[in-house]
């Protein structure tokens, strides 16, 4: 203790205290104007602040610091995952992607990167830093490893990475004396020192030194770090160190700083108004800015004692009494005895036991093998017991009971999957539950899931000749069938382009008769591959031609999959795609684009799409004119930013 900084009650307190005012102050101020992409010039008024704003950076910590009051230290990231899925209403980007798999049984880490093909480096983790700065005051290396118990749910990588810094940051924040540039540097150090972010991070402070003035900056990050997401954290993170290193450490000249820039503006306001309201405090900002008494809303499925800010730093500095011993930096003195609080549901666990996936892919198809791991590690004594399997229909497992002996170092058990070729019925959600029985009694539930993959049928490639001339005969050039050039360079263009390209006849009618009608193949058509078609899996929601054939040019490819619901449902369809597409439900014209698009996960939504019970016959009809086609198709529940579906299934197209 003698080598450990000391702090009053009072002084913490009234740091997390201003870093609350900084998170709902700023965050409102920013909430209006998320989205908008370029520059601005808002002047602040306090009509900006005058209703405070919901804000999910600040909902989700409220969620955890639920987690905390409960679990204390053994708080784990399952826990987090637990209360997120259960208390989170709304389903924006990688939030989305999380409770699907963990819903699919896909727990962190996994939760994050699996099938998160767009949002893995958002901006959902970078902005929940606030609460593990305030619970490890002073220590950065345990703030950031509780932050990322918290970012792995639904990121991976570089926006864990970010959240490490910020909280990191923050943390030091309680007890830092020196300007904000070394503050910035020095908590890097809690992150890895070749990651992206590390570069962005010292790129930023570069060019701050620089060029001094901050549109100059942020068009130097735009260069460097654009995303067409505006929630993307690169951009939205250099956005935030900028304004906290040009912003002299006025709240609210840094908070507008970022808000100018546009993008994520709730959360690059908000984060800054949480570093500087930890530095200053919150009686001092209250007296600089002459705030009123601060209150905040939520729009998640808890309630606290009251809507004042001011309680809920009360309530946050209380759960930090829980972590006393476990930080390494910093006391707190003169504690009122009625402030230390006890964990109401710490429950004592036997073993600690974790799934691991072969190659980290929690997906299988028909007929497929996969080795799912549990490692097992005793918490306290020694334990001797089974591991006892529960498959879905049509897998098995082997072994389906194993005997394990739990010490305090870990052990791991493999398992065998198989999924039967023959089952009629592909389901995305397969969970396997696992009981972990000592002396014959069931101590603990494990569960764990494989995603079942979609099954497709594919025909194609069909394409044709930039330019339509007649096959020539015997001893015949097709050269003058060419024709129409005006000049010797444009004959020349046309050969050229002749030569060295092909042409995706999107208009051409290739298989929609047969597909979508009662034509049959004819003899010559059933010699050709493109007509027969062959069988896909599709591991994750994005796909593209790639990485279904070797086929380098552009064509026109179909797709088909009978979906299969266990009920009649009505739902909503997102479509991503980066070139023309045409897909057809049960015979009917369902959305089109001719268009070619820049891929995201929502380049179309359709709403009210029914789905009858059982089979409902998809078939896709796909350009690839520019090189490169995605294709994503994903169904919600009601529209973007809410629950995505994960009861149905493909109907086996191999039997």
């Amino acid at each position: 203790m003698e080598n450990k900084t000391k702090m009053t009650w009072d002084t913490f307190l009234d740091k997390v205290y201003g870093c609350w005012i900084g998170k709902c102050v700023s965050g409102t101020i920013g909430a209006p104007y998320e989205g908008y992409k370029g520059l601005m010039s808002i002047k602040y008024d306090p009509i900006l602040i005058k209703d405070m704003l919901p804000n999910d950076d600040l909902d989700l910590q409220i969620l955890w610091l639920e987690v905390l009051e409960k679990k204390g230290t053994a708080f784990t990231t399952e826990d987090l995952a637990d209360i997120f899925a259960e208390k989170c209403p709304y389903s924006p980007g990688e939030y989305a992607i999380f409770k699907k798999n963990y819903a699919l049984g896909i727990m962190p880490p996994l939760s994050g990167k699996y099938n998160n093909n767009y949002y893995l480096q958002g901006m959902g983790c970078p902005i929940r830093s606030e609460i593990w700065a305030c619970i490890a005051p002073g220590d950065p290396q345990l703030a950031a490893d509780c932050s990322e118990k918290d970012g792995i749910m639904d990121h991976w990588g570089e926006s864990v990475f970010a959240e490490r810094h910020m909280a990191a940051m923050e943390a030091m924040a309680f007890t830092w004396e020196g300007d904000m540039k070394t503050l910035v540097l020095d908590s890097l150090a809690y992150i890895p020192d070749d990651c992206r972010y590390q570069k962005l991070v010292r790129d930023t402070v570069k060019w701050c030194d620089e060029y001094k003035d901050w549109r100059t900056v942020y068009g130097m990050i735009m260069r460097c770090y654009g995303h067409s997401d505006c929630t993307n954290m690169f951009q939205n993170m250099g956005i935030t160190i900028m304004s906290l290193l040009l912003g002299n450490n006025d709240m609210l000249d840094t908070t507008m700083m970022a808000l100018n820039c546009g993008f994520d503006t709730d959360c690059t306001c908000a984060t800054v108004g949480s570093v500087i309201g930890i530095l200053a405090g919150g009686k001092a900002l209250m007296d600089q800015y002459k705030f009123e008494e601060q209150s905040y809303k939520l729009s998640v499925n808890t309630t606290r004692r009251s809507d004042k800010v001011y309680d809920l730093a009360e309530d946050t500095a209380k759960a930090a009494l829980l972590f006393t011993e476990l930080n390494q930096n910093l006391v707190i003195t003169d504690v009122p005895e009625e402030m230390y609080i006890t964990p109401s549901d710490v429950t004592v666990k036997t073993i600690n036991a974790q799934v691991i996936y072969e190659n980290d892919y929690p997906v299988i198809s028909l007929d497929e093998t996969k080795k799912v791991i549990i490692k097992i590690s005793a918490f306290d004594a020694p334990v001797s017991g089974k591991l006892i399997v529960t498959a879905p229909d049509g897998f098995t497992v082997d072994p389906a009971v194993c005997e394990f002996d739990a010490t305090n170092e870990e052990k791991e058990y493999i398992f065998t999957v198989h999924l039967d070729k023959n089952v009629d019925v592909l389901w995305e959600k397969n969970i396997f539950n696992v009981a972990v029985v000592v002396s014959d009694q069931e101590v603990q539930k494990l569960r764990f899931g494989l995603a079942g993959a979609q099954l497709w049928t594919v025909y194609g490639p069909f394409w044709e000749n930039v330019t339509e001339v007649a096959a020539p005969g015997a001893g015949e050039s097709y050269y003058a069938g060419l024709g129409g050039a005006k000049t010797a360079e444009e004959s020349l263009t046309k050969l050229r382009q002749f030569h060295i390209n092909m042409k995706a006849k999107w208009e051409q009618d290739y298989m929609e008769d047969i597909l979508l009608g009662d034509k049959t193949l004819d003899d010559e058509q059933k010699r050709d591959p493109a007509y027969v078609g062959f069988p896909v899996s599709i591991y994750e929601d994005k796909f593209s031609l790639e990485d279904i054939f070797a086929f380098n040019a552009p064509c026109v490819t179909y797709m088909v999959r009978d979906v299969y619901a266990p009920e009649d449902m009505t739902l909503c369809i997102q479509v991503g795609h980066s070139d023309k597409i045409r897909i057809w439900i049960n015979g009917q014209l369902f959305t089109e684009s001719e268009t070619t698009e820049n891929w995201t996960p929502e380049n179309i939504h359709k709403l009210d799409v029914p789905l009858k019970k059982g089979a409902n016959h998809f078939v896709v009809k796909l350009a690839r004119t520019n090189g490169k086609s995605d294709t994503s198709i994903i169904f919600t529940e009601k529209g973007a930013c809410t629950t995505m579906i994960n009861c149905l299934g493909s109907t086996n197209n191999l039997k």
